[in-house]
């Protein structure tokens, strides 16, 4: 009786164990390079210029990835007045280049962003500074197919008038 205590008691401590494990896997955030993805492609790898005055702010939260320091702002995140720290005031006409776009699904919440990771030299400066910029809203609520819309950019004269299906992860 006692052998058949200790082995239930070995049984349960595993069996709780792995269970936890399980759900700790499947809760962790999920990651997907999209840099080859349409309209992501078309950008990818690219000189773009500035459109409108941005900033490089020291990033307030988590990276997502920690070659990419800084968070750039253009109005459309943490908003040109947020009262974070700012190491650079980016001109217009200064030249980007975005490195990879990356799909992020968070662990928790579920909900899926685009961050791009790039480059930005000032022209006035000439330094090279790191950022992750998010873009675009996936709509999936009440959607039979879900689809990517993409607001105004820093380096864009329009918005993208479009519905882009990308697959998330």
């Amino acid at each position: 009786m006692k052998k058949i205590a200790i082995g239930c008691g070995i049984f349960l401590v595993v069996g709780l164990g792995l269970i936890c494990l399980m759900f700790y896997i499947l809760s962790l955030p999920k990651l997907k390079d999209s840099s080859d993805q349409k309209h992501f492609s078309e950008i990818v790898n690219k000189t773009l210029t500035t459109k409108k005055r941005t900033l490089i702010l020291v990033h307030p939260g988590i990276l997502k990835n920690e070659n990419y320091t800084n968070h750039l702002e253009d109005g459309t995140s943490y908003g040109m007045d947020s009262h974070l720290e700012v190491n650079a005031a980016i001109p217009i006409g200064s030249k980007v280049i975005i490195d990879k776009v990356v799909l992020y699904t968070g662990r928790v919440s579920g909900t899926t962003s685009a961050y791009l990771f790039g480059k930005v030299y000032p022209k006035d400066t000439q330094k090279e500074y790191t950022f992750e910029y998010t873009w675009g809203y996936y709509h999936s609520l009440y959607e039979d197919k879900p689809y990517w819309t993409f607001e105004l950019a820093f380096w864009q004269d329009a918005p993208l008038n479009k519905k882009y299906f990308i697959a998330v992860p």
